[in-house]
């Protein structure tokens, strides 16, 4: 280690004895120099090397040049060759290569060497995009017009934007290189959405740039149409141009207002002016039928927000007109519609529940009868009975779940005669469910005492339909004759199972049936 640690040093002497002779630094200052180089030496030389050594080791160098430089300008050997030798030790770093080209570019003012290093590090730069960056803020860097200028009147090259003076203008020149240094970036990267982006904030540093903006936002409509990122830029876009937005396509518009709504609303939350904004815009989306769905539910928790409920069933009025052939939708509309009762008279609900039911299959109806029965048992209790008997006279998909909440409500409400006359009535005129039935076991069962005869017949149905499948509803009517009925007849209720029931079933009723 020390072999190479001395090496190095004694390749540090010319430069060392540069110092001295031209008075540069003194004799002391020198012996501190030659001190703390051979302690970062040490540091390069170790098994591990670190990557702070080295970055330690480049600023203590730079800031000698820097000092260096004050006095007089010297001689860069040393920075070059630890740059070098960090390269060496960390090729695949990138943020490595931009350091020793920016020092290059801005400290050794050497343009060609730093361009040497970036292009070196894209060959092996799989991503690229660190390394474009790079390359696209040094280009655009003023530092280096001066020196393009004289290259073109070497070349004697002349340009249409020369202003009186016959000298091009320093906005054409930034202008220019940045289009150039994008459009060989966007060939190397093609398909990096964000990469492509970044080249806004750097034509944003300028004047006159906006064609340049603009090709970059259309370039992502035309080579990534169908990816979110894209239409999300383009909001953004859209946001600091302040368009004509009535051109927008739909899916133009839902970005747009996410994006006001998340960059300007939230960030300004007590803005009303911005809110009022915000507003017109969903105004605007909504008259041209170009508002999403959740775009309706957030111009709607808006208006909650800011109370301004009386303005809300318009838009529930906006929002069913555009978005009617889905149940979550009329379910969502007839909700709210039903929690601002106070600006609705009652045959406007009517109405509302009539639109949803003839614009809705009838299989995925029945949620809507159910939320009208809601209505109706809170609001018009004088109407449930007329209401339930209708629905359980309507297709079986409406009157079979129907029938249960008639019955439920009867057994809420009325005698138990009456109870029973309902149900004997739907039994023997419609086909119900086992459900139904089992409701009316149920309702039997809470009787006191319960009536046995009325619990055999519909056991007898229940088991006439799942007899078979069912060692549940056999323990239950064996335990309701035992209790209620006659223990003899629960033997032969317990035979006739044994015959019935199949397989896994027969031996789970028999598994059962010894825990009585």
């Amino acid at each position: 280690m020390a072999e190479f640690v001395q090496r190095a040093l004694e390749q540090m002497l010319p430069e060392l004895e540069d110092m001295q002779e031209n008075n540069l630094f003194t004799r002391d200052e020198i012996r501190a120099l030659v001190k703390k180089r051979t302690h970062y030496e040490y540091q390069l030389q170790r098994r591990v090397v670190r990557k702070i050594d080295f970055i330690r080791y480049i600023k203590h160098e730079m800031n000698l040049e820097a000092e260096r430089n004050n006095r007089k300008r010297g001689s860069t050997k040393v920075v070059s060759k630890a740059f070098s030798r960090m390269l060496q030790a960390h090729p695949y770093r990138s943020e490595f290569w931009i350091m020793a080209a920016k020092w290059e570019f801005e400290d050794n003012k050497d343009i060609d060497n730093a361009r040497i290093l970036l292009s070196s590090r894209l060959k092996t730069d799989t991503s690229r995009r660190i390394m474009q960056l790079a390359i696209r803020r040094n280009s655009t860097s003023k530092s280096l017009w001066p020196e393009m200028r004289k290259r073109r009147q070497v070349l004697n090259i002349s340009e249409p934007n020369q202003d009186d003076s016959g000298e091009m203008s320093d906005e054409f020149f930034a202008n220019k290189i940045a289009d150039v240094v994008y459009q060989n970036a966007v060939k190397a990267i093609p398909d990096d959405i964000e990469f492509r982006m970044s080249f806004i904030g750097i034509y944003k540093l300028f004047e006159s740039t906006k064609q340049y903006r603009d090709a970059i936002y259309n370039s992502l409509l035309d080579d990534f149409p169908d990816q979110e990122a894209s239409w999300h830029f383009f909001a953004e876009k859209e946001y600091d141009d302040h368009p004509d937005i009535n051109a927008l396509p739909v899916q133009m518009w839902d970005y747009y207002l996410s994006w006001y709504y998340e960059k300007v609303v939230l960030t300004s939350p007590t803005c009303l002016s911005k809110l009022e904004i915000l507003l017109e815009i969903f105004e605007k989306a909504a008259a041209g039928k170009k508002l999403s769905e959740n775009k309706y539910f957030l111009w709607i928790k808006i208006l909650q927000k800011i109370r301004k409920d009386q303005d809300i069933p318009a838009v529930l009025e906006k929002y069913i007109r555009d978005f009617n052939s889905e149940l979550q939708s009329w379910k969502f509309y007839l909700t709210l519609l039903l929690s601002y009762q106070e600006v609705y008279e009652e045959h406007d609900i009517e109405n509302g529940f009539d639109k949803a039911l003839k614009c809705l299959p009838v299989k995925t109806s029945i949620p809507i009868w159910q939320l009208r029965l809601e209505w109706y048992l809170t609001s018009k209790p004088k109407l449930v009975n007329t209401f339930l008997e209708k629905t359980i006279n309507l297709s079986p998909e409406i009157a079979k779940p129907m029938q249960e909440r008639y019955l439920e409500w009867t057994a809420l409400n009325k005698s138990i005669r009456k109870v029973r006359k309902v149900y004997t009535n739907l039994i023997a005129n419609s086909l119900v469910s086992i459900e139904f039935l089992c409701m009316c076991v149920d309702i039997e069962q809470q009787q006191a005492p319960p009536d046995i005869s009325k619990l055999r017949k519909l056991y007898d149905l229940i088991l006439s339909q799942i007899g078979e499948s069912s060692a549940e509803y056999w323990i239950k009517y064996i335990k309701a004759e035992k209790a209620w009925g006659q223990p003899a007849l629960a033997n032969t209720i317990y035979w006739k199972a044994l015959k019935t029931l199949q397989g896994e079933d027969n031996y789970d009723f028999i598994k059962s049936y010894a825990l009585l």
